[in-house]
C-alpha cells in the first residue's frame, strides 16, 4: 500500500490472516503513570517491511518498521534527478539495483550503473521512488522544485525605517540569465511604493550600464504607520524590500535612539533618548530583548529567549527630551533590542545592539526537539560587527543540563562556520552555548528538548560529522577543484558531487580510514554553486556540504571595503570601493551610517538574491531516527481535543527594525578604485556599507567601521 502526499491518512494494515513472524509479550511497570519504553522486537536478522502490533484485549495499535541493509541518497535540482543505492553494510554500491519509480499515473523501472547511481532527466518528475535489493525496500518521494528564474530584482534602501514626511532613498540591480549565467540587464525599472493596496508614488527609472537603478519617495506627512513595501520591476523580474514608516500624530513626530553612540557596554543599562516635536508630551515605551546579536537578517520565528524585557512612560521636559534606562541583563549574554515609543498616535521605532565582543556568534541547532539518543548537530557562525567573517577563530560549545556539562572546541573555517555534535545529549531539556573571544567573549545560546521519541525530517538533514575541504578558498571556470572529505568510522566509497543549477556531476572515492579525495571540474552556472559529500557509517548514510565560491560574471562576492585608513579627519575626501574582487567597472553605492542596519537596508543580504539553493537532498537511511505513521487496528486514531484559555492576545515579540540614520548615501559608476566620498563633518564611530553592482553581473557587498576624529 503507497499512500502519497502528507495530507493523507494513514490506515491501517489487516493482519488478521497474515502469519506473524514473531510473538512476544511485553509487561509495563506499575503505577497509574504514561512513559515511552523501549522494546526489542524479536525479528533476527530478518530483513523487509513489517507491520508490528501491540493489543491489549480490543485496543490495538500498529507501527511500521522497515528494516534494510538497501540506502537510498536523492540529489535534486530543477533540471535532473540523481539517486545514490548503496549497502549500509559494505558501504559499497550496488549495482544493477532495480528502483521503481512513480511519474504521471505509470511506473518506470531503472537500474544502477556499476557506481549505484541512477538518473532521471524527463518530465515529468517521479513522486515516489522504490529501490529493491533482496528482501530489502529503500525508498524516497521526490520532492517538486521551483524553475530556476528568469530574471532577478534585488532592491535595498538606506533605512529600514523612515519618519512619516521623510525620505526614501532606494538602490538596486536587475539581473537576467543568459545561456545560463546572470547578466545585468537592459531596459527601465518600475519602482513604486505601496502600502497595502494602495499605491504612493512609482518612478520609470532606466537600468544603467551594470544593470542597476536608484531613485527616492517622499512619504506623505499624513501617512499612518506602519510597514510599506517597496516593489521594483525590471526584465521580466519583480523584487521588493518592506520599510517601516513611523507616523505623526498632527505637529506631534517622536524620535528614539540610544544614548552612547553605538558603544553601549554591556555591563551598564541601555540609556535611551527620547525626543518628541514639543514638550511635556507622556511617552509610552516598549523594548523588546533578543539575547543574540543578528549580524545580517535574524532567523525565521522568535529567536530563543526573545521577550518584552520593558516597558515604561516617560514624561518629555519643555525642549520634548527625555533619556530611559533600561535595565541591563545579568546573564552574561549579547543583547539586540528593539525599541517603540507611542504617543498619541506619533510612533518611532529602532533597533540597538548591544555587544560582548568585537564578534557576533550566531548558533543553530539541527532540530530544537529530537529523540534520545540521536546525536544533537548544531552549527557556529562568527563574524565581525563589520559583517566579515570570523575565519580560524576557535568557538568554544558548551552542552548544559542541570549539573551535567559536555565542552567540546571546534575551528571555524574560512566563511567563519563549523558544525559539530554532541553524541550523547541527556533527557528533557538541555542548554547549548557557543563562545568566542574576539575583544571579548561573544556568545550565543539555544534550547533543545530531548524526548524519549521524536519526529525527524529526512530532507536536508546534513551531517556534523562530515567534513569536507577544498584546496583553495577561491576558484575559475574551468579550474580542477580538488575535494578532500572525511568522516570517522566510513566503509567502502563515498559520493563527491559538484551541484548546481546545471545538475550534479557525481563522483565516486574509495575511503581510507575514512578519507576519500575525488577531483572535479569548476563550472559557472546561475545560483547556489556546492560541493557535497556521503559516506556510510554505522548502517547509516551521512552527508553534508560546502559552498563553492566562484570568481566570474553573475556570481555574489563578499568582499572587504578598500579604505585607505581606519580613522578620518572631518569632511576628508576619501575614496571607497571593495577590494578582493576582479569585476571590473560598476555602479557603487556607498552609506556612511551611525549604528547597525537591518532588515531592507542590508547590503550583504542583497548578495542571497544571486546565491538561489537549486539542490535539494532526501536521504532514505539519515543518522537520526525516523519514526513512521502508527494507526490502530481498525484504521483510526483516538481524537484529542485540546485548548488555551487566553483573556488577551499573546505579547508581540517582534524585533523593530534599525532607524540606520545614514549620513552619507552616493550611488555613482566608477571604475575597481571606487568612487570618491566625503567624510562626515561630525566626529564619532560610523559604519560603512558598500554594495558594488559591476557591469558584468556580478554584485560584491561589504562594510567596515571607521572613525573621524
Amino acid at each position: 500500500m503507497l499512500t502519497a502526499g502528507s495530507n493523507a491518512r494513514p490506515r491501517a494494515v489487516a493482519t488478521a490472516r497474515r502469519h506473524p513472524v514473531a510473538r512476544f509479550n511485553f509487561t509495563p511497570p506499575g503505577g497509574y503513570q504514561f512513559q515511552s519504553n523501549e522494546i526489542d522486537v524479536p525479528l533476527g536478522t530478518r530483513e523487509g517491511f513489517f507491520v508490528v502490533e501491540a493489543r491489549r484485549g480490543n485496543v490495538g495499535e500498529q507501527v511500521w518498521i522497515n528494516r534494510t541493509r538497501v540506502g537510498l541518497l536523492a540529489k535534486e535540482t530543477p533540471g535532473s534527478l540523481l539517486l545514490w543505492g548503496v549497502d549500509l553494510g559494505t558501504g559499497m554500491p550496488l549495482a544493477r539495483m532495480r528502483v521503481q519509480f512513480v511519474a504521471g499515473n505509470a511506473f518506470t523501472t531503472l537500474t544502477t550503473d556499476g557506481d549505484g547511481l541512477v538518473r532521471w532527466n524527463r518530465s515529468p518528475r517521479p513522486v515516489f521512488a522504490l529501490a529493491q535489493w533482496g528482501k530489502s525496500y529503500a525508498f524516497l518521494s521526490p520532492l517538486p522544485q521551483a524553475p530556476f528564474p528568469s530574471a532577478i530584482v534585488g532592491v535595498r534602501t538606506e533605512s529600514a525605517v523612515v519618519h512619516a514626511g521623510g525620505t526614501v532613498r532606494v538602490a538596486g540591480f536587475a539581473r537576467t540569465r543568459v545561456r545560463g549565467v546572470l547578466r545585468a540587464s537592459t531596459g527601465t525599472a518600475i519602482v513604486s511604493i505601496r502600502s497595502g493596496a494602495h499605491s504612493i508614488a512609482q518612478h520609470q527609472v532606466p537600468l544603467d550600464a551594470a544593470g542597476a537603478f536608484s531613485t527616492s519617495f517622499t512619504v506623505p506627512p499624513s501617512s499612518p504607520a506602519g510597514d510599506y513595501t517597496v516593489l521594483a520591476q525590471a526584465a521580466g523580474g519583480i523584487g521588493g524590500a518592506t520599510v517601516h514608516v513611523d507616523g505623526n500624530a498632527g505637529d506631534l513626530s517622536l524620535e528614539v535612539a540610544a544614548d552612547c553612540n553605538g558603544s553601549c557596554e554591556p555591563g551598564n543599562d541601555l540609556p535611551l533618548r527620547v525626543h518628541a516635536s514639543r514638550g511635556d508630551v507622556v511617552v509610552a515605551l516598549t523594548v523588546v530583548r533578543s539575547p543574540h546579536v543578528y549580524v545580517g537578517d535574524p532567523p525565521d520565528g522568535t529567536a530563543w529567549a526573545t521577550s518584552r524585557w520593558y516597558e515604561t512612560s516617560v514624561r518629555t521636559d519643555a525642549g520634548g527630551n527625555a533619556v530611559v534606562n533600561v535595565p541591563h541583563p545579568n546573564d552574561d549574554l549579547p543583547s539586540t533590542y528593539g525599541v517603540h515609543v507611542e504617543a498619541n498616535g506619533a510612533t518611532a521605532d529602532t533597533r540597538v545592539v548591544v555587544a560582548t565582543a568585537r564578534a557576533a556568534v550566531r548558533l543553530t541547532v539541527d532540530r530544537p526537539e529530537q529523540s534520545l539518543g540521536t546525536p544533537l548537530g548544531f552549527s557556529v557562525d562568527a563574524t565581525r560587527l563589520d559583517g566579515s567573517p570570523l575565519s580560524g577563530a576557535t568557538a568554544y560549545v558548551r552542552l548544559e543540563h542541570g549539573p551535567s556539562v559536555q565542552q567540546q572546541q571546534i575551528v571555524l573555517d574560512r566563511d567563519g562556520h563549523a558544525r559539530g555534535s554532541f553524541t550523547a545529549p541527556p533527557l528533557g531539556t538541555d542548554m547549548i552555548f557557543a563562545g568566542v573571544d574576539d575583544g571579548g567573549r561573544a556568545v550565543d545560546a539555544a534550547q533543545v528538548q530531548i524526548d524519549p521519541q521524536a519526529s525527524a525530517p529526512d530532507v536536508d538533514g546534513a551531517s556534523p560529522n562530515v567534513h569536507i575541504a577544498l584546496d583553495r578558498s577561491i576558484y575559475r571556470t574551468g579550474d580542477d577543484i580538488a575535494v578532500h572529505a572525511r568522516v570517522s568510522g566510513a566503509q567502502g566509497v563515498a559520493l563527491i558531487t559538484s551541484e548546481s543549477a546545471l545538475g550534479i556531476d557525481a563522483r565516486i572515492a574509495r575511503t581510507s580510514a575514512g578519507d576519500a579525495t575525488a577531483h572535479l571540474r569548476a563550472s559557472d552556472a546561475a545560483g547556489e554553486l556546492r560541493i557535497g559529500a556521503a559516506f556510510v557509517r554505522d548502517g547509516v548514510i551521512a552527508w553534508s556540504s560546502v559552498p563553492l565560491s566562484l570568481e566570474a560574471p553573475g556570481r555574489p562576492h563578499v568582499a572587504p571595503v578598500a579604505i585607505s585608513g581606519e580613522s578620518f579627519a572631518p569632511g576628508q575626501a576619501v575614496r571607497i570601493g571593495l577590494g578582493s574582487t576582479a569585476a571590473g567597472p560598476g555602479t557603487f553605492v556607498v552609506r556612511i551610517s551611525k549604528g547597525t542596519s537591518s532588515g531592507s537596508a542590508l547590503f550583504g543580504s542583497a548578495l542571497a538574491l544571486l546565491a538561489i539553493g537549486v539542490t535539494t537532498t532526501q536521504n532514505s537511511s539519515p543518522e537520526s531516527t525516523t519514526w513512521h505513521p502508527w494507526v490502530d487496528s481498525t484504521g483510526n486514531h483516538a481524537q484529542i481535543l485540546g485548548f488555551v484559555r487566553r483573556s488577551q492576545p499573546p505579547p508581540d515579540v517582534a524585533l523593530a527594525q534599525a532607524d540606520t540614520g545614514a549620513v552619507t548615501w552616493s550611488v555613482a559608476h566608477g571604475g575597481n578604485g571606487g568612487v570618491g566620498i566625503a567624510m562626515p563633518q561630525a566626529s564619532g564611530r560610523y559604519t560603512v556599507s558598500v554594495l558594488e553592482i559591476a557591469d558584468d553581473g556580478s554584485v560584491s557587498a561589504g562594510s567596515a567601521t571607521i572613525a573621524v576624529r
